[in-house]
C-alpha cells in the first residue's frame, strides 16, 4: 500500500489554493472541489489528483469523498487541510501511535467561528467522557484503516462534519493523539446559523449513542 496523502477540500479558494499547493508538493495530493468554481483548474496546474461535483454539497461531504477516494486508491495514511488555515509547518506524515492525530489549535480570537470550536470541544468533552482540546478543525492525519468503519455512520455534511467525526472515534475507542498549533483564521471562512444547529444536534446525537461496533 502507498504510504501517504494530503487532501485538500476546497470551494472558492481562488486566492489561497496555490500557496497550499505548493507547500505540500512533495506530498500525493487530493483535492477535493466542492462545486463548480475556479479551484478545481488551479489544482488541475498542479497535476494532482482533482475530484469535484457538480453542485455543492457542503464541506463535510468533501472531507468524507476525500477520506474515502484515499482508501480506494490504496493509501494507509491521509492528512486532511483546510485551505487558508492549516499551516504547512506542521504537517508531518502518520506515525503508529495513534489513528487521528489532530492538531489542536490555541489561543482565543473575539470570532464567531473560534467561539464555536472552543464550546464545541466543550460539548464533545461532556458528551465523551474525556478531554477534548479542539473538536472543530480539519487538520488531522487519520489511519484511514481504522477510519473508514466509522464515516459510515456519519449523518452531518456541514462544519459540524469533523466535530462528528472525532466523537464518532473517540466512541469507538480509536487512538487519538493532539499535538497544538496556533489558530489561525481565513478572512473568507463563513460559519452559518444552520452550522450551529448541525452541531448541537450532533452533540445530542453522541450523547445517547453507544459505542459503536466496528
Amino acid at each position: 500500500m502507498k504510504n501517504h496523502v494530503v487532501i485538500v477540500p476546497a470551494y472558492n479558494e481562488e486566492k489561497n489554493m496555490r500557496k497550499l499547493l505548493k507547500s505540500v508538493s512533495h506530498y500525493d495530493i487530493i483535492a477535493v472541489v466542492d462545486g463548480d468554481d475556479d479551484t478545481a483548474s488551479i489544482a488541475n496546474e498542479y497535476c494532482v489528483k482533482v475530484l469535484t461535483s457538480d453542485e455543492k454539497r457542503g464541506y463535510g461531504q468533501a472531507v468524507l469523498v476525500g477520506l474515502i477516494a484515499a482508501y480506494c486508491m490504496g493509501y494507509n495514511s491521509a492528512t486532511v487541510m483546510d485551505v487558508g488555515t492549516s499551516d504547512p509547518d506542521f504537517l508531518y506524515v502518520y506515525t503508529n501511535d495513534a489513528d487521528i492525530i489532530v492538531r489542536a489549535r490555541y489561543g482565543f480570537m473575539l470570532n464567531r467561528r473560534c467561539v464555536f470550536s472552543k464550546l464545541a470541544a466543550m460539548a464533545l468533552s461532556v458528551a465523551t467522557f474525556l478531554p477534548v482540546p479542539d473538536a472543530t478543525t480539519g487538520y488531522r492525519t487519520y489511519n484511514l484503516q481504522r477510519i473508514i468503519p466509522v464515516l459510515s455512520q456519519v449523518t452531518t455534511n456541514g462544519h459540524a462534519t469533523n466535530l462528528e467525526i472525532l466523537g464518532l472515534a473517540l466512541k469507538n475507542r480509536l487512538r487519538v493523539r493532539y499535538s497544538f498549533v496556533p489558530y489561525v483564521t481565513d478572512e473568507n471562512s463563513q460559519l452559518k446559523a444552520k452550522d450551529f444547529l448541525e452541531a448541537v444536534r450532533c452533540i445530542i446525537r453522541l450523547i445517547f449513542t453507544r459505542r459503536l461496533s466496528t
